[in-house]
């Protein structure tokens, strides 16, 4: 194995049974209050010019309910739906130089990918494995922004605490043995704890 090598892996959820069953739930109900929110639209344009119906309060109301309630349904279930299907890339890239990038991706429902972070290794100040001692000092302090991307909780986490344009993060990742030794050594000495 050539540890310079660019190398790439996803984190997925290794029992996607009910998130697959609620994803496709989510696709069902979508499509029954969107139907829905159409039929009452139909209803509402149909009867605008019907004096027996006037434009009132009631009318107002009646429009809230029967359109937007479904139809805003329908589309909150749309924009939330892919966060069933979250998977996370990682993607180590030697630069040359004795340094190396960690790039992490957050992609939702196969299709919406988006970079979460680009860390420089060399700018780690601190990495290891969650339940190592040390993760719990950096859990606690307030000025440190957290950040969970890893998809199982049983699964072998690791953290890695690092400052980026002033602001302190750690971020927890679910991280293969092949990813852990290519990162681990471009990390100075003494920040791999565990």
């Amino acid at each position: 194995m050539d540890r310079y090598k660019s190398h790439e892996e996803t984190a997925r959820n290794h029992k996607p049974g009910l998130n697959n069953l609620l994803y496709s739930l989510s696709w069902v109900f979508m499509a029954i209050f969107g139907f829905f929110a159409l039929i009452n639209l139909y209803s509402v344009i149909g009867n605008i010019g019907n004096p027996e119906y006037g434009f009132g309060v009631d009318m107002i109301l009646a429009i809230l309910v029967s359109i937007l309630l479904p139809g805003g349904s329908a589309f909150l279930i749309w924009r939330k739906k892919d966060n069933l299907r979250i998977e996370y890339d990682y993607t180590y890239t030697h630069i040359g130089g004795g340094k190396a990038d960690l790039d992490v991706a957050k992609v939702m429902g196969n299709a919406r990918r988006r970079l979460m972070t680009s860390l420089a290794l060399s700018s780690v100040e601190s990495a290891g494995k969650v339940t190592h001692p040390s993760f719990q000092r950096y859990l606690t302090m307030r000025d440190v922004k957290k950040h969970n991307w890893f998809v199982n909780r049983g699964a072998e986490l690791y953290y890695f605490y690092f400052a980026k344009n002033g602001v302190k993060h750690v971020i927890v990742l679910e991280l293969s043995d092949t990813m852990i030794e290519r990162a681990t050594q471009h990390l100075g000495r003494g920040i791999w704890q565990g």
